[in-house]
């Protein structure tokens, strides 16, 4: 049976930089339980669902306001093509042990068939859809073995731990890929490279007002966050393109020059790294001699 009546002309779709806050209004706003999350050049990074935002950031203790939806998603998401046939969609749920399944047209969303989905069909064969409930509930967890339908003892201490585990690797990782992204615009080491960027956002924070320093650092790696918060006391004129050169030069050890590519390289990254609507706002509270360094998207 064709996937076609499961396109849908409207994908529920954020970007990791997007809060958890921002995907649960989400899900209550269009009475959905999960929404995907694209990567930056097309594609998607993963899928969170309102089971991933209990576990993980409620489980977790994390702040749904300055969490990303990148540190608490899914990311091993299981697709498949809208060319694709009903019994496809039914054998990936079952192999994967999952409940929703996106349908894609290239690298772009198109639809989403869901477990409810095939109930409501009804072209699903009973022996099909207990298959599908009998793998999810077979997946392994720490007081569940592989195989078994029920857990053996209370998992909720450990759970919370795995839950806290997986956001801080999460964490981690979304922390040094944009310091290696700044390293690799630079080229600069990492070590240099993470002064450097700490450098900058520090004195870029210095420079807005207080509440705008707060929503741009709200939208950054959350191991950045904690790092920030002795330069939200601005807005200090003081701080020009040239004052940021030289406290580069000064840190890194770098010629006039260099610490200008550096600078540069850096609010690159930072304005990739951030909504467009957000480094708009910035722009707004710099002097004109500052705003080439943070390109708006096109």
């Amino acid at each position: 049976m064709s996937l076609e009546k499961f396109r849908r002309t409207r994908m529920v779709v954020l970007n990791q930089r997007s809060m958890a806050y921002q995907a649960v209004r989400a899900m209550t706003d269009n009475h959905i339980g999960a929404v995907l999350v694209s990567q930056p050049r097309g594609g998607l990074a993963g899928i969170l669902t309102d089971r991933d935002l209990a576990l993980a950031v409620l489980g977790g203790e994390l702040d749904p306001k300055t969490t990303p939806v990148g540190e608490v998603m899914s990311e091993d998401v299981v697709t498949c093509d809208i060319g694709a046939d009903l019994g496809e969609v039914v054998r990936l749920m079952r192999g994967h042990g999952v409940r929703r399944i996106p349908l894609m047209e290239g690298d772009r969303p198109v639809g989403l068939v869901t477990f409810d989905d095939l109930v409501l069909d009804g072209s699903v064969g009973l022996d099909a859809l207990r298959g599908i409930v009998e793998a999810q509930l077979e997946v392994e967890a720490p007081h569940k073995p592989a195989g078994m339908l029920h857990p053996q003892a209370l998992a909720t201490t450990q759970g919370r731990a795995r839950a806290l585990m997986r956001a801080k690797s999460r964490a981690e990782s979304t922390y040094n890929r944009m310091v290696g992204a700044v390293a690799e615009a630079s080229g600069q080491h990492r070590d240099p490279a993470e002064r450097a960027l700490l450098l900058t956002l520090c004195m870029l924070c210095r420079r807005l007002s207080p509440e705008e320093a707060q929503h741009l650092v709200a939208q950054l790696p959350s191991l950045l966050q904690p790092q920030l918060d002795g330069c939200l006391d601005g807005p200090d004129r003081a701080v020009t393109t040239r004052a940021i050169e030289d406290k580069l030069a000064k840190s890194l050890g770098l010629e006039p020059a260099a610490a200008g590519a550096c600078l540069r390289a850096v609010m690159k990254v930072i304005a990739r790294s951030v909504s467009p609507g957000q480094i708009a706002e910035v722009r707004g509270q710099l002097p004109e001699e500052m705003k080439a360094l943070l390109p708006l998207a096109t």
